[in-house]
């Protein structure tokens, strides 16, 4: 294997193609990296702020000086509740954007879903400032969906790593992951690098059926962060240039996925079909209660500063 070998360009559509979108994508991770930092900044200075206040006795709230700006109507209060709404409701546009020709073209799936899953973490964040920690009536219902719907969301986002998707972010069907990882097999043997097989079959019992549970699927990570840290070694040592390594490895990583998640898809299709089954209902009544309580909130004249 030499550098001149090497010398071979990503089969797939997956792979980093560099050209006139890698700016833009740059900047949307930039611009969601800032978001984080904003929101963790307000979060915590906002704590900061009124940790006096919401360690004070409910009965005796009134009566301290920050009451009239923390409480949910106050000023930061309602802010805070109308930015937790804002960003629960912009979660949506990730699933929009999966059923609206339009938006496909604007920014990739990935994008997409890292900030449909910052969203949905920032809003609760929000909304519990909101509350300032007070929970009673439909509001609390409202509050206990979206934390029911946050918690679940983490699982969610388990689940969907462990599916493999195509760059459009569609669920790929067996025939599709085995012409995948043979056009990888092909470019890394075009390559110089012939790669060899990750160990998958050592799950398989001759005469039986493979039947993969989770200690498997875990087992199966652990095992492929292992087989790249192998050839990550292996290339290091090849005088192959930086970014040459970088698209290798990417392949390499793409083809251990391909084959672990090939095994366990049955299971995780599964798992992600009932998840799906469990979190919906939980957004569905969030969505509900949180209009009814936006929709009270103005019918009682709480405008914010509008």
């Amino acid at each position: 294997m030499n550098a001149q070998e090497l010398q071979v360009s990503p089969p797939s559509a997956w792979a980093h193609q560099p050209g006139r979108k890698k700016p833009r994508r740059e900047l949307q991770a930039h611009g969601l990296f800032v978001l984080i930092f904003l929101t963790a900044f307000v979060f915590f200075a906002v704590l900061r702020y009124g940790g006096g206040y919401y360690l004070t006795a409910m009965i005796q709230r009134p009566l301290h000086p920050l009451h009239a700006l923390l409480k949910p109507s106050g000023v930061i209060g309602q802010g805070l509740g109308v930015a937790g709404g804002i960003l629960c409701f912009l979660t949506l546009l990730y699933p929009l954007r999966k059923r609206w020709r339009r938006l496909a073209n604007w920014g990739t799936p990935r994008r997409w879903f890292h900030f449909h899953v910052y969203c949905g973490i920032a809003g609760p964040l929000f909304a519990t400032l909101h509350t300032a920690f007070k929970f009673g009536g439909l509001a609390s219902i409202c509050y206990y969906a979206m934390m029911i719907v946050m918690a679940s969301g983490f699982v969610g986002r388990f689940l969907f790593a462990l599916l493999p998707r195509n760059q459009r972010g569609v669920l790929l069907s067996l025939q599709e992951i085995d012409a995948e990882i043979l056009s990888l097999q092909r470019a890394l043997a075009a390559a110089g690098l012939n790669a060899e097989h990750f160990r998958v079959h050592a799950f398989r019992q001759p005469g039986r059926p493979v039947r993969l549970g989770w200690l498997q699927v875990l087992q199966l990570w652990r095992r492929r962060r292992q087989e790249l840290r192998h050839w990550h070694r292996r290339l290091t040592v090849s005088n192959l240039a930086a970014a040459r390594r970088r698209s290798l490895l990417a392949l390499l990583s793409r083809k251990f996925f391909l084959e672990s998640s090939r095994l366990t898809l049955d299971l995780t299709a599964r798992a992600f079909s009932l998840w799906h089954a469990f979190h919906l209902p939980f957004t569905y009544l969030m969505f509900l209660t949180l209009i009814i309580h936006v929709s009270l909130a103005l019918l009682l004249g709480y405008t914010w500063i509008f």
